[in-house]
């Protein structure tokens, strides 16, 4: 889960070519290329994905959290999606 920030992570425009990316096709930047690494070393699979509402998260007045903290604090998704190869 990340926030779409330049240089560390970016949603790559439609190929040229018309072809459709997928999945970690779609991103480039440090952050990226830091997970391609990691997981490789680790011989894991991974998922990047974006915070639906593009923030870092801020506490809400009800004592809630919104974007990416909130997705944590209320289990929608883990730091990674992994699954062991």
């Amino acid at each position: 889960m990340s926030l779409q920030s330049s240089p560390y992570l970016d949603v790559l425009p439609p190929p040229d070519d018309g072809t459709t990316l997928y999945g970690n096709q779609r991103y480039e930047g440090y952050c990226v290329d830091l997970a391609r690494t990691l997981f490789g070393m680790l011989d894991m699979d991974y998922e990047l994905r974006l915070v639906p509402d593009g923030k870092y998260g801020a506490k809400q007045d009800n004592g809630t959290w919104d974007g990416m903290v909130g997705e944590l604090t209320t289990h929608v998704r883990s730091v990674y999606t992994i699954i062991s190869r």
